[in-house]
């Protein structure tokens, strides 16, 4: 159903790329076959195929991507590919794909998965091998042409729900960590599942950050928010038709319900009144 609603929406998408060209930015997180369908996880087929399409587009790094934003408006649509919390697949099964086609990707990872002490709870009983990134690899794949490391946090919490305290330290320090591990800056944060609020996105600009990706979907023009840029989830489900769909932005409007739906429902679980930090701070 929802791809026919995105194959009626395409002509519309594609006048707006052609009257409005911008950014749009990918989102993956594992590269990996699982016996089972997760919708965090491209099959290493599906991901070589998904890359295959996108070399046919203008495909830029995060941070080319951004400084042609700055500099007026595009010519045509640009594409950037990002990576959540740093999976030890984007080495061995995203990487030498990315290389083949010349894809440059930005990936965020978090700390404390990298120092092995955590791991993603969502993959807590898959304990059969390593799950994440250790600083050597992290290293390794920052030396590698077209990847750039960006800051996921210390521990992946919900941040909109833990003490002014200890949101300023999960995306500051986080960021001195990975610099420290890489001996180079840090530019990027990524907030952990898209969630968010005024004080997070005052706490990443004071840490020092040149710009932050959320979950909310749609893509980026000369108007965006530098600090909640928008993202395009890409699953093992896409494939090549409902990809170029995506790529085209026809299911922005669907995925725009959907976040707005899932942003109420956890601001009705989890938030809470404005903290002391946003009294007297904002």
């Amino acid at each position: 159903m929802r791809k026919l609603l995105a194959t009626s929406l395409l002509p519309y998408a594609k006048l707006r790329n052609a009257w409005r060209p911008g950014l749009r930015i990918l989102m993956y997180h594992r590269v990996a076959q699982l016996a089972a369908y997760d919708q965090l996880t491209v099959s290493p087929s599906r991901f070589a195929q998904q890359m295959q399409e996108l070399a046919q587009h203008q495909v830029v790094s995060l941070e080319d991507g951004l400084r042609a934003l700055q500099a007026g408006p595009l010519r045509k649509p640009l594409i950037a590919v990002t990576f959540d919390d740093g999976y030890l697949d984007n080495l061995t099964e995203a990487l030498p794909v990315l290389q083949r086609y010349s894809i440059p990707a930005t990936i965020f990872v978090t700390t404390q998965f990298c120092d092995q002490a955590l791991s993603h709870p969502r993959y807590s009983s898959q304990n059969a091998q390593r799950l994440h990134l250790d600083w050597d690899e992290v290293a390794a794949l920052a030396r590698a042409p077209g990847i750039t490391i960006g800051s996921h946090t210390l521990t992946h919490p919900y941040l909109p729900t833990i003490s002014d305290t200890l949101a300023q330290q999960e995306i500051a320090a986080s960021r001195t960590v990975i610099a420290t591990h890489l001996k180079r800056p840090v530019d990027y944060f990524c907030y952990p599942s898209g969630d968010l609020s005024a004080r997070e996105l005052l706490l990443v600009q004071q840490a020092g950050y040149a710009a932050a990706v959320s979950v909310a979907p749609g893509v980026n023009d000369q108007r965006a928010d530098r600090f909640q840029l928008k993202r395009t989830e890409i699953t093992d489900r896409d494939d090549a038709s409902q990809f170029r769909l995506k790529l085209a932005g026809a299911f922005d409007p669907i995925h725009q319900l959907l976040h707005a739906r899932r942003t109420r429902r956890f601001a009705q679980k989890h938030l809470k009144p404005s903290s002391s930090f946003e009294a007297t701070t904002l």
